[in-house]
């Protein structure tokens, strides 16, 4: 327990650090780094880090999506992703004994999905603080509140399984704790939020997305559980101690953020 509240004081302590040199070249070097590293996992997680060459092909290719991935830019991102389909291809053909096509398409999805995922990150930079401020914070409440919401209601109040060939310790009764949870919690801060920053915030539009996200972060969760089942592991990695890799963290999230994204465009939150 010790281990795992430090592990996680640091990295509230590197996250803010990267928050408070939000609008600098660094939030682009995280992002670079943990679309990288979460890519290197899930390589690893599908037991394809023994294929070296390709392992990091995928890792180099993640941080040029990661980098490629803003608005007004959309020619490159297409370029890019024509290209890694083409190396990925190449691969297959020059060891398709060893290298399955199944294998193949796993590695071209994560390496395009993840970093495209990160790199929402970047794009509610574009909308300008302190609007990207709020939204940024507000992935991340929904989607941790609701894992920690979840924890506690089922703890307590836990008793039909929700998926319990995927993930035995989830409930029904701690997803539907977790959505109101998050609900209330991410209310507050908004509040807060809005309260020390002057900020007007669109609370029809923030109160409907935060259980719709929070529904996406449960899915988000329950799928990342499912690659690890289907691959004998516990956790994606152990970068973080006590808590797992950098995709443990952020399971939920690359789900929640690229949605609140898109729905921030049409129904703005703030």
């Amino acid at each position: 327990m010790k281990t795992r509240i430090i592990s996680a004081l640091v990295g509230l302590l590197l996250l803010g650090g990267v928050l408070f040199l939000f609008e600098t070249a660094v939030l682009d070097v995280a992002v670079a780094l943990l679309s990288m590293i979460a890519v290197g996992e899930m390589i690893k997680a599908a037991g394809l880090f023994k294929k070296k060459r390709f392992a990091a092909v995928c890792i180099v290719f993640a941080g040029l999506f990661s980098t490629s991935y803003y608005q007004g830019f959309a020619s490159l991102e297409t370029f890019v992703e024509f290209a890694f389909g083409i190396v990925v291809l190449l691969f297959v053909m020059n060891d398709h004994k060893e290298l399955k096509v199944t294998d193949a398409a796993f590695a071209f999805f994560f390496t395009v999905f993840i970093p495209r995922a990160f790199s929402t990150l970047l794009l509610f930079r574009n909308f300008g603080a302190p609007e990207s401020y709020f939204l940024v914070l507000t992935s991340l409440a929904v989607a941790w509140l609701n894992d920690t919401c979840a924890y506690f209601s089922g703890y307590f109040l836990g008793k039909r399984k929700l998926c319990p060939e995927i993930s035995p310790k989830k409930t029904l009764e701690g997803a539907i704790g977790g959505v109101f949870g998050d609900v209330i919690l991410c209310s507050v801060l908004a509040y807060i939020f809005s309260a020390a920053t002057g900020s007007e915030i669109n609370w029809v539009s923030f109160v409907i997305f935060v259980p719709f996200g929070a529904v996406i972060a449960i899915f988000g969760d329950l799928c990342a559980s499912v690659i690890k089942r289907q691959f004998g592991i516990k956790d994606y990695g152990n970068i973080m101690p006590g808590h797992g890799g950098v995709m443990d963290r952020f399971d939920s999230w690359v789900f929640v953020a690229p949605v609140l994204y898109i729905w921030n465009i049409y129904f703005p939150v703030i």
